[in-house]
């Protein structure tokens, strides 16, 4: 089974929900962690910014990367490394698709 964000399983969303592409989820030890659709892709990351902990939920995807609204930063949703800066990333969480729901 795949791993998932603290040991134990949780279902962050229904895939339904992401009709409109992203989910915000709040969860225990993480003010928020940002799930999002690219096409047919779901991807778990880290709800801030590692520059000035800036909110991403409002972030634009743009062929498999997303940009930070606030100063423009960019990381591809694949592996949440910055294409512009390889040693800056964002925190991407390992998950997988059940019964309609991410876990």
């Amino acid at each position: 089974m795949p791993g998932n964000l603290q040991g134990r399983a949780r279902a962050l969303c229904a895939v339904a929900d992401l009709e409109h592409g992203r989910q915000t989820i709040d969860l225990d030890g993480y003010q928020s962690v940002l799930v999002l659709r690219d096409g047919e892709a779901i991807h778990v990351v880290d709800g801030h910014c590692p520059h000035q902990y800036a909110p991403l939920h409002d972030g634009v995807v743009e062929a498999g990367i997303l940009v930070c609204p606030h100063h423009g930063w960019r990381f591809r949703l694949a592996d949440g490394v910055s294409p512009d800066t390889p040693y800056i990333r964002v925190r991407k969480f390992r998950h997988w698709v059940a019964e309609g729901m991410v876990w």
